[in-house]
């Protein structure tokens, strides 16, 4: 006669999740002076911004885990967001068998087990994946017009510079509210 066990097994699964999001667009710089030039006045007026020149990029690396990147050679940003997360999942399961089928019993018991911490960690991965895309998504609202207005300073740098190349300067009126910007110069 066989004996009736209870089989008790517990798993557990131990895992570092990173997961990363990003998106990239081009400041729209006007081509007044030449690339380089303009890529000085944009890298002095990003450096202003809290970013810092790293060749021919400028890089601001904030605490929150987004990183903004600008090529200053054609105006590419790059924005990315990195969370991480260390996991620590449990489980137990139980279950009944004779003795002959004990060890497939507890075979299949584990398999079940693994097969619900897998699941588990892969909805904590997309639940993380989740926040990193909404804490990007944040972040680039800021963003925009945060570089709206570094564009804007540039293209103002750069017209009074071509300005003085032009001729002599003989008056300036900025208009800060509008963004307005008039420059007269003699030939």
């Amino acid at each position: 006669m066989s004996r009736a066990y209870r089989i008790s097994i517990e798993e557990s699964l131990s895992r570092h999740v990173e997961v990363d999001d990003g998106v990239a667009s081009k400041l729209e710089l006007l081509p007044i002076l030449t690339r380089e030039r303009t890529a000085d006045i944009l890298a002095a007026e990003l450096e202003k911004k809290g970013f810092t020149r790293e060749g021919d990029r400028a890089v601001r690396r904030e605490k929150d885990g987004v990183t903004v990147e600008v090529s200053l050679t054609d105006g590419e940003v790059k924005v990315t967001a990195k969370g991480a997360k260390s996991l620590e999942l449990k489980t137990q399961r139980q279950g009944v068998t004779v003795e002959e089928s004990k060890a497939v019993r507890e075979r299949e018991l584990r398999k079940n087990a693994a097969a619900a911490l897998e699941a588990e960690a892969q909805l904590e991965e997309q639940k993380l994946r989740q926040e990193v895309t909404e804490k990007l998504g944040a972040r680039l609202k800021d963003l925009r017009g945060e570089l709206d207005g570094v564009v804007n300073r540039v293209t103002a740098a750069a017209l009074k510079e071509r300005a003085s190349q032009l001729g002599t300067v003989e008056e300036i009126n900025e208009n800060a509210e509008t963004g307005e910007l008039t420059i007269k110069v003699r030939v």
